[in-house]
């Protein structure tokens, strides 16, 4: 059953702006505590402005957090090549300075791993270090600036199927090759994870963010190899891509699989300043020939998991663009991370 209301508020210097002027919209129980004693140190607005303009993917990464010392968390740095040497990537990885607890620190895999720490503060992580403190992966590519268009288009987007059959190896869409995801899946699994478990005391509890591109890598694993991550939040999801290939993938999955998984689907829907049509909106075709935009296909699909005994959450966030989706859905991201 749907929800209207307004929000908790949960993280005093985003919803003290917010929460005259959101509207969430929840397919569950708030997934937001109340009564929390500490918030993190929300900085976004400067953020979220800058993600608007057209050479955000081109932004140079200043310095962050993992540059300056810190008595909450370490951080390392890894340099790892993709199996055919074309894709490079820069895994930083930043360790709570609290004991593991008995059962390990969860995990939170961070896609688009440099925008990831240029987003995140120093408060954010004094922030976690007052609840029970995740270890942080930030999977990025190893250049100068905030992304990678050409290696994420490949890494986040899957191969085009049709009757359980691939249809389009590397699908072109915007003029990048994609296709690429379920090998940059197995690419984490065999090559990621074992070095975060060599370098940190890290349990079974395994999360994974991940906005616009990355949300479709998100949703994507959940539709394929649901049992890679327990926590899905995905920040912007682009559910448009290649026609809507993401429903059709729905369409095909087995709803009971996503039995007990968490999943947080954030979307904003802020118009474009310029009024040009956002992707958003292009028409998805459904399996029953109905025609919706992409936002109205992933809540759809967030009440389908929610049907299946899934913990799944559909919110809308009338103030933030695309742009803006970072920083607010990985401050959620940070928060169930973080819980008991």
């Amino acid at each position: 059953m749907f929800m209207f209301r307004r929000p908790a508020s949960l993280i005093a210097a985003y919803w003290s702006r917010a929460i005259k002027s959101t509207q969430r919209i929840l397919l569950c129980a708030p997934i937001l505590i109340a009564g929390l004693s500490a918030t993190p140190g929300i900085t976004y607005a400067q953020e979220a402005a800058s993600l608007t303009t057209p050479t955000r993917s081109a932004r140079l990464l200043g310095e962050t957090v993992a540059d300056r010392p810190s008595k909450y968390y370490r951080f390392e740095t890894h340099a790892i090549d993709s199996a055919d040497g074309k894709r490079h990537y820069r895994i930083q990885i930043a360790i709570p300075s609290t004991p593991a607890p008995a059962g390990g620190y969860a995990t939170l895999y961070m896609l688009d791993g440099n925008a990831a720490i240029d987003t995140i503060v120093d408060q954010d992580l004094e922030w976690l270090s007052r609840r029970h403190p995740p270890v942080l992966v930030a999977i990025g590519y190893d250049i100068p600036t905030r992304n990678d268009v050409v290696s994420r288009a490949y890494d986040y987007t899957p191969p085009i199927m049709a009757d359980g059959q691939i249809i389009a190896q590397q699908p072109v869409v915007r003029g990048h090759v994609g296709g690429g995801a379920d090998i940059f899946l197995a690419f984490i699994e065999s090559r990621i994870k074992p070095l975060v478990r060599s370098r940190a005391g890290v349990g079974d509890q395994e999360y994974l963010w991940g906005h616009s591109y990355g949300g479709l890598f998100a949703l994507h694993t959940l539709l394929t190899q649901p049992d890679s991550f327990s926590r899905y939040v995905v920040g912007d999801p682009s559910a448009w891509w290649y026609k809507g290939a993401l429903v059709r993938e729905w369409d095909a999955f087995d709803k009971t699989r996503a039995a007990g998984k968490r999943v947080a689907i954030l979307v904003g829907t802020k118009p474009r300043p310029d009024h040009r049509p956002a992707p958003s909106s292009t028409p998805i075709r459904m399996s029953d020939g109905r025609l919706l935009d992409s936002h109205s296909a992933l809540r759809e699909m967030a009440a389908g998991l929610l049907s299946h005994a899934a913990d799944a959450s559909y919110e809308t966030f009338s103030e933030q663009g695309h742009g803006g989706m970072i920083r607010v859905s990985l401050e959620r991201a940070l928060l169930i991370a973080s819980e008991p």
